[in-house]
């Protein structure tokens, strides 16, 4: 009965040491839940590649894994133990979810309990994949030196093709390079990262991976340009309509500014609007015509800034004015001496046609009147006058007269008047003096 008791004692006291040794155990080393952020792997994504469409996850491409371990444990575990993906074979086309898998790779033995996500599933967006070709663009920034501006951009690529989801792509405007020329003098080449551009021309970044371009850079060469300011001439043609004159042409324009290469420009003060583009011809009012003068540069010359201007061709009606003249007006060529030169009648009216501000103060001395009379014969000979008159004016009629070589004033009824005796009667006066 003794040793029976005994043993009772003895299984009881290994229980009781067991369960000690149980709770020292959880005490001291109890078990704590975990967790760790792991990336989200896709797995046969080509489900949808192949179809010509793209994906996107909707929400974080990572997952909250959690886990239960012994504390003593929990150093040893790392987010490179798990593994978490989806399977696009496994989506639900309606809601687009798919479920997360986790698989744990590395220390199973001191994981304990089930591991679970946070989420458990994720949405997926699918939309087509879209490829669209780019002309290339270039954006120029800065300023360059003075009296230098940039004159031709070359890209030794002319197109970009960007491929990426169609609601990504419809947001580029433009594909291109932007190069700064501050306090450039001189042609200059280099190389640049293409960068989107949307409609305004700002430039922004693309951070979805599903974007591509073809080509990331971009070589270029920039030719900078000297500057000049060039007075613009203007060549009219035609006659304006009887009765009418061209007074001359105006523009709101009065010089443009160009470019080009500095030997270009060397010896190029004006730029001249020619007779084919500009004409009065048969015009009884101002004439209005609409130029480019970019048609007109020298080549390799380019204009900055507008270029179209308007030319106003003046065209007024002309007014007449009668002067007197007499034969002491005229200025007679091919007299002999000892003949009298006399006309009749003495006083010749001579009829001017011109602008009215130029005949306010036209008399018979600004109209300078030649008699040739070498070829006249002895008695009357009909009359003709040669003009010198100033700018802008001119002779419509004069009163008919004859000449009379060699006559006697006397012989006349009307009144003449004789080279000859206006000769005496000078010397004789300046005698007396």
């Amino acid at each position: 009965m003794k040793k029976t008791n005994n043993l009772v004692l003895k299984i009881s006291s290994l229980a009781i040491a067991f369960f000690v040794w149980i709770v020292v155990i959880n005490i001291s080393n109890p078990v704590v839940t975990r967790s760790q952020t792991v990336n989200l792997e896709v797995l046969n994504a080509d489900v949808i590649t192949d179809a010509g469409k793209t994906y996107s996850l909707m929400g974080a491409n990572t997952v909250t894994v959690s886990y239960e371990v012994r504390s003593r444990d929990e150093s040893r575990i790392s987010a490179s133990d798990f593994k978490a993906s989806i399977d696009l074979g496994d989506m639900y086309d309606i809601t687009g979810a798919v479920p997360i898998s986790v698989e744990v790779l590395n220390n199973k033995n001191l994981i304990s309990g089930a591991v679970t996500s946070k989420p458990s599933i994720v949405r997926i967006s699918i939309e087509d994949l879209q490829r669209k070709e780019f002309t290339m663009t270039t954006k120029i920034t800065g300023t360059p030196s003075d009296g230098y501006s940039v004159g031709e951009v070359k890209l030794d690529k002319n197109t970009v093709t960007v491929t990426g989801p169609v609601s990504v792509i419809g947001q580029i405007s433009k594909v291109g390079v932007e190069i700064d020329v501050d306090g450039m003098d001189g042609n200059v080449t280099g190389k640049a990262e293409l960068k989107y551009f949307d409609a305004n021309g700002n430039a922004f970044i693309i951070s979805d991976s599903r974007v591509t371009k073809s080509f990331d850079t971009v070589n270029y060469s920039i030719v900078m340009l000297n500057g000049r300011t060039l007075a613009l001439n203007f060549e009219v043609g035609g006659e304006a309509a009887e009765g009418y004159i061209f007074s001359g042409a105006e523009s709101s324009t009065k010089s443009i500014q160009v470019r080009g290469q500095p030997e270009v420009l060397e010896g190029l003060d004006a730029v001249t609007i020619p007779a084919t583009a500009l004409s009065v011809e048969g015009a009884t009012s101002d004439v209005i015509v609409d130029v480019d003068v970019k048609n007109f540069l020298p080549e390799n010359v380019s204009a900055v800034g507008d270029t179209n201007i308007k030319v106003t061709l003046k065209v007024e009606a002309l007014d007449k004015k009668s002067v007197t003249l007499t034969i002491g007006d005229l200025e007679i060529k091919g007299s002999r001496t000892g003949v009298s030169t006399n006309i009749i009648p003495e006083r010749i009216t001579v009829v001017v046609s011109g602008l009215s501000a130029n005949l306010e103060t036209v008399s018979n001395s600004d109209i300078k009147a030649t008699l040739d009379v070498s070829k006249m014969s002895a008695g009357a000979n009909n009359g003709t006058l040669t003009f010198e008159l100033p700018t802008g004016l001119s002779v419509d009629s004069y009163t008919p007269f004859e000449v009379m070589i060699g006559s006697p004033a006397n012989e006349r009824n009307e009144t003449t008047t004789t080279v000859e005796q206006s000769s005496s009667e000078e010397s004789s006066s300046a005698a007396e003096n």
